[in-house]
């Protein structure tokens, strides 16, 4: 049977997954769309939250004071602010005055209650981001579309100026903008960018950061500057720092936490790597849950040593805390799953963002709602609660009842030696704020005294901040540096190491003193020694990096990436590659420059590797990919002996020879280099040897070649695997779509006879069919029309649906139901009407209301099949197991469940907590609730074709998309005439004609499955 992809099932990011029930697993959990409990007070709320022994929970916050927070933060003066919302998920309109605002905490009691709540700033947009500045009476806003900074100049606690930051950041997704702001060492502001919003970010400099979806960056308190630091995940919300230097973000819808690494990308939908592959993950569990905001690395003393140095996360759709812990494989964090914090009885009680105060209690955000969802529930549900809000705060008691907390700081107004024995506190955002307090009270005299903290007698943790201080504010001396580089303590030189790379200028003695690094005992030294040469690349750097390549081996993958990207940055914008016959290279380590080669996108990487592999061409696991990248960045020199050296590389095997042209082809395109000459003489004689071949897997790559390359020569021998009734129903089908795409303006010739042919495959019949019209060609149309009249219900369907799906087509539908030739009620089937509806065509409800008239409502036959569904189910014995295979069949090709299948569109980790109920209606009717970036593209081409799918991304000169089956199909841009986005579903809109019942019951079955064990 095809293979029909479920493209879109998932319609959300917040979506859950129960196989974490390894936690707490004799307690099965439960989640729903929407609470059917009512709103909790928040003394009620507290009295359901369940703690490991000897914690307590009290209430900070709450309604009717604040609304929804989002984002919480401490101020050096030891106040707690918090962005919350009225407005979310709908920003205000144009000429409405904003009701969102910031609002300051301060004055808690004993109980932990904010006897003190002021209005800061309001009148913004949905704020999310937020972050104090030192001083205590600015901060940094996001709302909506812009960074600002929000002063207060007279003292009375409420802003009064307002100055842009950076601009601008989008918004289409309102659950996916930019967030978590968080102070580095080095004094840069970090923060997230989330799914599905695109930002050109400039700051006072002008230099534009373009972000889309998932991303991290850093920017200047100032608004001087911001630029990258990692690329992908999909929507990260949270973001926090280690006493090391590592960054960690919260992440929805990939892994809940990263270990992020500066430079890296990491997966997300659809898109590729910078070419040396994505960075390393740090868990393999999802924590129960795709919904995950705020992370914290709990660094105090606070808590018992148990919970310390532990990674806390916010799960919004179950209800909890999780927790994980880290085992260290050299510099690489890999988190171990342990219990969870807490949990709540409330389905309400939603942890969107998380901190650690600088009194040594762990700090909760609730945006406390009946409905956390984005796209599960329709954003116009009426139950989507926009008053509540909580702010929690979690302490440790003990047996005892007495409590390790501390009065929150005020550092504004301690003295210059209280400031600085701060920077010694086992508190990590005590060691911060205190930091940041000195960096902006600044002085001779203090700045003295933080020189004497350098001294090698002192406390590592102090050192670590003096060094950083001095550094910020540039008075930290090159020889009390190059100390560092060496101290006995690896922490000391981990992060002299990190503040060389900060520099603008090196001295050559500290880049000597860095490259030593790279051979240091400490795998964390190693690591930032190799980034922070990556930071200052150099020819002398390369020879030391590729040693330290070479010794950065086994379960360290952090180090491994870190030094690939480091030894890849020596040789950015740079024209000069060593030649792969020097002598003072051995072939291993041509090996590792070959291997970092590929995130070189410019002309001297692609030379290098020309001359690499004809030095080695034989069988190595990246030739592909690098001869890809050869035709994509090359030039006619380079192409001339690429392709020489290609052709002898396993000639006598059509299958690899098809491989490696499929790489050459596909860089070629992306250069907008055309395919003619040899190469295409080439393509067209391995290509019919594989056509000729007796083997299957032959055979489809033939197929797929001549497709790919527009093989207008072959058009004879595919047009007979299209007539041959022995052939396979897949073989058939892959010959007749590349027919189609090979000569549209031939296809009719051998397509059409397939529409009316007894005896060949109803798949067959509905790929013809869909070919045809994609082809856009008037012959294909008369006689897709001609076919309505003589083929059977479901076939006409699909006829319709194809005809539908571009607007020449949809008038010769509706032409033909005019004319008596095709029945009024075609265009009453779901799967027609959607691709009517983005058709184009003028007076389209009123043409089809006249033509249907007298005929029942257009929703009663998907109203009476989910009916007829929902009841056959439970009388369908179907199998759990069966239904597996049939989601391997027909869904993974786009779709993950279980660590199986691809991501193109949204994990369906969790998607058993819909129900049966609500699994048939997504699959059978996909396009009531699309997300607006798993939508439809559709592609008019210049050759009269009409393609449409799921858009992933761009490449040099190519777009690139999914089509119904999660097949990646390659558009050349010149060749688009026109694209448009329409608000339905890749996923096909008539599954329930596609798959068999039976086999549709046990799909069912299988996902409904996939929660509580």
């Amino acid at each position: 049977m095809r293979r029909i992809a479920c493209i879109c099932l998932a319609l959300s990011f917040l979506i859950v997954d129960f196989r974490h029930s390894q936690t707490n697993a004799d307690e099965p959990l439960s989640a729903e769309l929407v609470a059917r409990t009512e709103a909790r007070s928040p003394q009620d709320e507290r009295a359901g939250f369940h703690l490991p022994p000897g914690f307590e929970i009290q209430l900070v916050a709450s309604d009717p004071d604040i609304h929804k927070p989002m984002n919480i933060a401490f101020d050096d003066r030891g106040r707690l602010w918090v962005t919350e919302t009225i407005e979310y998920p709908y920003p205000a309109k144009d000429g409405t005055e904003p009701r969102d605002s910031v609002k300051i905490l301060e004055d808690f009691g004993p109980d932990g209650k904010a006897r003190k709540i002021t209005t800061f700033a309001k009148g913004l947009n949905i704020p999310i981001g937020l972050l104090p500045m030192p001083g205590g009476n600015s901060a940094l806003v996001h709302a909506i579309p812009t960074i600002d900074r929000h002063t207060d100049t007279n003292g009375d606690g409420v802003a009064d100026t307002r100055e842009l930051a950076y601009k601008t950041y989008g918004s289409r997704d309102t659950h996916g903008m930019t967030n978590a702001f968080t102070w580095g060492l080095d004094g840069w502001i970090y923060a997230c960018h989330g799914f599905n919003n695109e930002s050109e970010v400039k700051g006072k400099d002008g230099k534009p950061l373009v972000m889309q979806s998932g991303n991290t960056y850093r920017m200047k308190p100032d608004g001087s500057h911001a630029e990258a630091y990692t690329r992908g995940q999909v929507n990260p919300f949270g973001l926090c720092f280690d006493p090391l230097g590592n960054l960690y973000s919260a992440d929805c819808h990939s892994k809940p936490v990263y270990q992020l690494l500066r430079g890296a990308y990491y997966p997300s939908f659809g898109k590729p790597s910078d070419g040396l592959g994505f960075g390393p993950e740090m868990v393999q569990h999802d924590h129960g849950s795709t919904a995950i905001s705020g992370v914290v690395y709990f660094e105090a003393s606070s808590f018992p040593e148990e919970f310390r140095r532990n990674i806390f996360i916010g799960n919004v759709v179950t209800n909890r805390i999780n927790r994980d812990t880290i085992d260290w494989k050299g510099s690489t964090a890999k988190g171990i799953l342990q219990d969870d914090f807490l949990r709540s009885d409330d389905p309400w009680f939603r942890p969107v963002d998380l901190k650690l105060g600088p009194d040594g209690a762990l700090y909760v955000a609730d945006f406390y709602n009946k409905i956390i969802g984005h796209y599960e529930v329709p954003l116009t549900h009426p139950g989507r609660d926009r008053e509540r809000g909580r702010i929690w705060r979690i302490v440790y008691r003990g047996e005892d009842g007495k409590s390790p907390l501390r009065p929150l700081p005020d550092f504004t107004k301690m003295s210059d030696s209280e400031l600085l024995a701060e920077l010694d506190d086992p508190n990590y955002s005590r060691r911060v704020l205190a930091a940041n307090q000195i960096v902006h009270r600044g002085g001779d005299s203090l700045i003295g005294q933080v020189k004497e903290l350098t001294d090698p007698k002192r406390s590592a943790t102090a050192r670590v901040h003096a060094l950083w201080i001095l550094g910020r504010l540039n008075r930290l001396d090159d020889a009390v540096l190059a100390s560092a580089l060496t101290d006995p303590s690896r922490e000391i030189r981990l992060h002299a190491g990190k503040i060389v790379g900060s520099k603008t200028n090196v001295s050559p003695q500290l880049m000597a003193s860095l490259i030593s690094g790279l051979k240091d005992s400490d795998p964390f030294v190693r690591r930032g020694a190799a980034d922070a040469l990556s930071l200052h690349p150099a020819s002398g750097n390369v020879t030391p990096l590729i040693q330290a390549r070479h010794q950065a081996k086994g379960e360290d993958e952090a180090l491994v990436h870190v030094t690939r990207m480091a030894l890849r940055d020596q040789f950015l914008g740079a024209a000069s590659w060593p030649t792969p016959d020097d002598k003072a290279l051995t072939e291993a380590d041509l090996r590792v420059l070959a291997d970092v080669a590929m995130g070189v996108h410019d002309m001297p990487s692609s030379r290098f590797l020309v001359g690499f592999l004809a030095r080695y061409p034989g069988d190595q696991g990246q030739r592909n990919e690098q001869l890809h990248h050869v035709a994509r960045y090359g030039d006619a020199e380079t192409d001339a002996r690429i392709f020489a050296i290609a052709r002898e590389i396993q000639k006598d095997d059509p299958s690899v020879q098809a491989d490696m042209i499929k790489s050459l082809h596909q860089g070629y395109q992306e250069r907008g280099a055309p395919w003619t000459g040899a190469a295409l003489d080439w393509s067209t004689e391995v290509s019919k040897e594989l056509l000729g071949s007796k083997e299957s897997d032959r055979v489809a790559r033939g197929l797929a070649l001549s497709e790919g390359l527009r093989l207008t020569a072959n058009r004879e021998v595919i047009s007979a695997i299209v007539r041959s009734s022995d052939r396979p129903e897949a073989q058939r089908i892959s010959a007749l779509q590349a027919l189609a795409v090979m000569n549209p303006e031939l296809a009719s010739e051998p397509l059409a006879p397939l529409l009316t042919q007894e005896g060949t495959p109803i798949a067959v019949r509905e790929a013809a069919a869909q070919a045809l019209a994609k082809t856009n060609q008037e012959s294909a149309r008369l006689k897709l029309v001609e076919a309505l009249a003589i083929t059977s219900d479901r076939l006409q369907t699909s006829i319709a649906a194809a005809l539908a799906g571009n607007k020449l087509g949809a008038e010769a539908l509706l032409a033909a139901v005019a004319q008596g030739k095709a029945s009024a009620r075609l265009l009453q089937e779901r799967a027609v009407r959607i691709w009517l509806d983005g058709s184009d065509v003028p007076d389209l409800s009123a043409r089809i209301a006249k033509l249907t008239e007298g005929f029942a409502p257009a929703d009663s036959k998907v109203a009476e099949l989910l009916v007829k569904r929902r009841t056959n189910l439970a009388a369908s014995q179907a199998d759990v197991a069966r239904g597996s295979q049939v989601f391997k069949k027909n869904c993974a090709a786009c779709h993950q469940l279980g660590g199986e299948g691809a991501k193109v569109g949204p994990q369906l980790d969790g998607i058993g907590v819909r129900g049966s109920d609500r699994l048939i209606e997504d699959v059978l009717d996909p396009n009531r609730n699309v997300d607006q970036a798993f939508r439809q593209s559709t592609f008019a081409l210049k050759d009269g074709r009409i393609l449409s799918g799921l858009l992933l991304r761009e490449e040099g000169n190519v777009v690139i998309v999914a089509d119904a089956e999660g097949k990646e199909v390659r558009i050349e841009a010149p060749s688009i005439e026109d694209r448009k986005t329409a608000p339905v579903s890749p996923m096909p809109a008539d599954f329930s004609e596609k798959i068999v019942e039976t086999d549709f019951y046990d799909l069912i079955a299988y996902l409904a499955s996939r929660k509580a064990k």
